[in-house]
């Protein structure tokens, strides 16, 4: 849709083939494309490439829902990035893997990610299906300023299944497809609001806003900042459902 191709599978799909790639060491690129997403990807060609260059792509976002239903697209449901993380947190697809899920945070505001591993590790001392087993916030320098050997080496060593990026979604996609030749980590995703959500710095909107596609009046709640990119989005998204065929 609109230029990006989006995988058919549910969420319990999602998860088997996540949980395959960990199980198998196995690189799995995966995109959680939303309207944001599909917006900025309209006029950023390396942008679009990212999510091209994805082994998976998912349809994280109702109006992405929406559109496939206006054109025909057979989208079983959405799934979310949020989600399939808390499908595995939950102990989805441990038939597949038969361990626990070891996560690595990089991204974030300063001491979030640190916060998040705090509270996953604690879930795993009482018998939970994740553990995290690094975090790292970059600050707010270049892709390149953010991919040194000594970064790389970090992640590497750390032997996670799941390295979650959060450093907004333009620079997230970009670092992972400069430095996805050089990590050992299976599953590789840009993540960016989990980190905040499994710290506890951000609430998630409850189910029923998320159904009715309203996630985004909660998000504008918890962080007022984002109220102009909805709004752009909200713009673009007209245009874009004119458009759909």
């Amino acid at each position: 849709m609109a230029g990006l191709p989006f995988d058919v599978v549910d969420k319990a799909e999602a998860v088997r083939r996540l949980c395959e790639a960990m199980r198998d060491r196995r690189r799995l690129f995966l995109s959680t494309p939303n309207l944001n997403f599909l917006v900025a990807a309209q006029t950023d060609e390396a942008f679009k490439a990212s999510v091209l260059q994805s082994d998976m792509s998912v349809a994280d976002g109702m109006p992405i829902l929406w559109l496939a239903r206006k054109q025909g697209t057979p989208l079983p449901e959405r799934v979310a990035g949020s989600d399939l993380f808390e499908a595995l947190r939950c102990g989805a697809g441990q038939s597949v893997l038969g361990r626990p899920v070891r996560v690595f945070f990089f991204g974030g505001l300063p001491g979030v990610a640190d916060a998040a591993c705090q509270v996953l590790n604690a879930e795993f001392a009482q018998g939970g299906s994740m553990q995290a087993v690094g975090a790292l916030c970059p600050g707010f320098g270049s892709v390149e300023e953010m991919s040194g050997p000594q970064v790389l080496d970090r992640i590497n060593a750390s032997g996670a299944d799941f390295l979650v990026v959060a450093l907004g979604a333009k620079k997230g996609q970009a670092w992972i497809t400069h430095n996805l030749p050089h990590l050992q980590v299976p599953v590789v995703s840009h993540l960016g609001a989990v980190v905040n959500f499994v710290a506890g710095t951000v609430r998630r909107a409850p189910e029923i806003w998320q159904q009715l596609g309203l996630e985004w009046v909660w998000r504008i709640k918890e962080e007022p900042a984002l109220i102009r990119r909805y709004w752009h989005d909200g713009l673009a998204f007209l245009g874009l459902w004119v458009n759909a065929k």
